[in-house]
């Protein structure tokens, strides 16, 4: 196991990563036990469960009650969809701005530049939906919001097709 300065279970946390990314816990199969780990590392249950929480969060283990502990994605691959959320954050926050612009100009718009600009909110909306239903994709789940129909037609937008 990795000896580096910081709290242990960040030292742990590297040291899985770095098993994961060298193939040593391949992306599908389980890691070792929780008490395995801890033997291995020389640290506590608690540190070690710390550890794989902190993992889980990052979107690269994943925990199957009564079934164990498995690799959900390499490090960079988790934070490549981590990135793409953030991007996603960015776009939704934008709309949200718009939204509330277009809003404080409803009154005293002329209905052209209303339908211009709620024409332009609503491609940003197909935008922000194919975003999304890639995303989904990427988890390998089915985007939930809405019709496939609907989906389909944001996804389309884009150039790319439900999944």
């Amino acid at each position: 196991m990795t000896k580096e300065a910081g709290p242990e279970y960040q030292k742990l946390m590297e040291d899985i990563r770095e098993r994961i990314t060298s193939g040593e816990y391949p992306v599908g199969r389980p890691i070792p036990s929780t008490p395995r780990l801890g033997a291995m590392a020389g640290v506590s249950v608690t540190v070690v469960r710390r550890a794989v929480q902190q993992l889980q969060a990052d979107g690269i283990l994943e925990g199957h009650p009564g079934k164990g502990v498995f690799v959900k994605a390499v490090p960079a691959q988790a934070e490549s969809e981590r990135l793409d959320l953030r991007t996603l954050s960015g776009q939704v926050a934008a709309l949200q701005r718009e939204v509330h612009e277009l809003t404080g100009r409803a009154a005293t718009a002329q209905p052209a530049d209303f339908a211009s600009d709620l024409a332009g909110i609503r491609e940003a909306v197909g935008r922000i939906e194919a975003n999304l239903i890639d995303l989904y994709g990427k988890t390998g789940h089915d985007y939930p919001q809405g019709s496939a129909r609907d989906g389909a037609e944001a996804a389309a937008g884009r150039g790319r097709r439900k999944r």
